[in-house]
């Protein structure tokens, strides 16, 4: 993948506050004093404490139990139910892909829960816990001091092992993904050792790299249960203390966090408060950004803009605001291979090559978007894909703008136009959480070569029960198996209908030799023989059109001038998506300055 990051837009009056060249403001800036990012190189006025961090939300998960509710609850947990490891955040960016941390090795990676791993054998796994961290002064966990038993318990629920046992593993599959235990247990309060039933090639980054939030063990055995947001009591550097159905939440700093920034050595966290805030229509953000009333735009809060035009608007009507840039793929859809029309890859390619993504990007993404083509994963994990460079020309073509080719794919597989000018119907289900403007367009495309369609708005409850039936009667739905760019053999496997203890899919797929090669990377501890088989499923991904390709989009994260030491990260690793707000910073007089108040 192009991935570009953009240097923030700064107005005159946060460039005079930091150069000490306004007039009004240069006593400010000196008086503050001002420090150097190691990790990114940019300056920000001197970290201070307090103030209110308010972000935009397009869509709360259903419940608070990554569990149940998957990475989208783990989203909003990530301030102060924590992991054992997260992404470092004093590496300098240029490592960081797409300003989400990915997992390349273990400088990429630190301890937060754990201060270190191990790998002392092939099938042993060991975390050693982090001593003096507490949980939070909360009923029924009253400030006690986390430890190794936590972990074994929170494995145990994740595994379905122990107390566990009978309720089985946890239906989210990317939870532990291919990670199989004999045992779980501490050796002593500080020492968790892992006995896997076989070794792995990618053993580590599936500990690190992975959705394992660890939950307060006495409310769960008060409750049977994390999905009520006002129970949970946390480790992380804030703590839940309101949550307003539909509309909002408020964090409150945790005095007694054991944390410290990586970068300045202060204890964290800087912000007293968080808030994300409800907001569903975009208008509405953009308001609340225009006026002060939010500090921070972005992916924190499945928020992003993608719209060029009003990022244009934004960018002239208040250039103060501090502006992030990246391409990256925003909601493909996947076709269902068990129902209807889409079952045969000929009506597949069909309306693949009935869709000008070169038109799309040229119109609604300004040429700022990649029109690809990929697979299951975007080329730029070059040891994951299958390189575009190999494909045969012919399948090339079958990413292209062919409109005429494609009614004649049609007619061949039996869909000749009827007498009302159309030969079927498609139900395309968009999930709530995305922007619809790019699926309204490929409507239109689809109707020209005689293809009926309409968009249904799918519930985040509702489409993640059609990814775990058997099969559902949507032609096609947006899903996250297409165009990642983030490595990992889940996305893969997400192209079968299930696989072991794994379930779910959207593409509803039954192919056996996909299931064989995701059986032979699971399987094997050499890891080039890992990637063979995983691009071996990116082929066939490929050859018979999984999914409807579309351009990468211009994704835009916005933030207030006054808002110190973001530099437009999504997060820091899988899930840990206002992690990072703990280590931000309100500049408290220059928000006085241009709120005024």
């Amino acid at each position: 993948m192009d991935t570009q990051k953009g240097s923030s837009k700064l107005s005159a009056t946060l460039l005079a506050l930091i150069l000490g060249a306004s007039v009004f403001m240069a006593g400010q800036v000196w008086a503050k004093g001002y420090v150097t990012d190691p990790a990114t190189g940019r300056t920000w006025t001197k970290p201070e404490y307090g103030g209110t961090l308010t972000w935009a939300v397009k869509h709360f998960p259903k419940n608070a139990d990554a569990f149940t509710a998957g990475g989208w609850a783990a989203h909003f947990t990530a301030g102060f139910i924590e992991q054992m490891a997260f992404g470092n955040w004093d590496v300098p960016r240029e490592l960081v892909d797409d300003m989400v941390w990915v997992y390349t090795g273990h400088n990429m990676y630190a301890g937060a829960l754990a201060t270190s791993w191990a790998l002392p054998d092939e099938t042993t796994f060991i975390w050693n816990v982090r001593k003096g961290v507490h949980w939070h002064d909360k009923s029924p966990m009253n400030g006690r001091q986390f430890n190794a038993h936590d972990v074994v318990w929170n494995y145990h629920r994740y595994a379905g092992m122990g107390d566990f046992a009978e309720a089985g593993p946890a239906p989210i599959g990317y939870i532990l993904d291919a990670l199989e235990f004999e045992s779980v247990t501490a050796t002593d309060d500080w020492t968790v050792v892992f006995k896997l039933k076989k070794p792995l090639a990618t053993t580590v980054e599936l500990f690190i790299n992975k959705q394992t939030p660890m939950y307060p063990p006495e409310v769960y055995k008060n409750t049977n249960s994390f999905e009520n947001w006002r129970n949970l009591v946390g480790t992380g550097p804030y703590q839940l203390i309101e949550f307003v159905e539909g509309s909002s939440m408020t964090y409150k700093k945790n005095p007694n966090y054991w944390g410290v920034d990586e970068k300045f050595g202060n204890p964290l966290p800087y912000i007293d408060n968080l808030r994300p805030v409800l907001l569903p229509e975009e208008s509405a953000r953009i308001a609340a950004l225009r006026t002060g009333k939010v500090d921070l735009v972005g992916n924190p809060g499945d928020a992003q803009i993608s719209n060029v035009d009003t990022i244009a608007s934004l960018q002239k009507s208040n250039p103060e605001l501090q502006f992030y840039f990246v391409k990256a793929n925003e909601g493909s859809f996947i076709f269902n291979q068990s129902f209807g029309p889409t079952q045969d890859v000929r009506v597949r390619k069909a309306l693949q090559m009935a869709v000008d993504n070169e038109a799309i990007n040229a119109s609604i993404h300004k040429g700022l978007g990649v029109v690809g083509p990929y697979g299951v994963y975007l080329q730029n994990l070059t040891d994951w894909s299958w390189a575009y460079k190999e494909w045969p020309d012919e399948l090339k073509r079958e990413f292209e703008y062919r409109p005429a080719d494609a009614e004649a794919l049609l007619d061949a597989a039996g869909y000749p136009r009827g007498a009302d000018g159309y030969r079927f119907k498609l139900t395309m289900a968009l999930l709530v959480r995305f922007e619809p403007t790019y699926a309204e367009i490929v409507v239109e495309f689809f109707r020209a070569i005689g293809v009926d369609a309409e968009i249904y708005i799918s519930p985040e409850a509702e489409h993640s029960a059609a990814f775990k039936a058997d099969t559902h009667e949507w032609h096609l739905m947006t899903g996250a198996h297409l165009g990642e760019r983030r490595p990992g053999l889940w996305h893969a496997g997400r192209t079968i209908q299930k696989v072991g203890d794994r379930i779910g899919s959207y593409s509803k797929s039954k192919d056996s030799r996909i299931e064989t090669f995701y059986n032979n990377a699971n399987n094997t501890t050499d890891l080039e023989e890992y990637f063979s088989n995983v691009r071996k499923i990116d082929e066939i991904n490929v050859r018979e059109h999984f999914g409807l390709v579309r351009p990468l989009v211009p994704l835009y994260q916005v933030a207030q001038p006054w808002v110190q030491g973001w530099h437009g990260e999504w997060g820091m690793g899988y899930t840990e998506r206002h992690t990072h707000f703990s280590r931000l910073w309100i500049d408290s007089a220059l928000k006085k300055k241009m709120m005024g108040n």
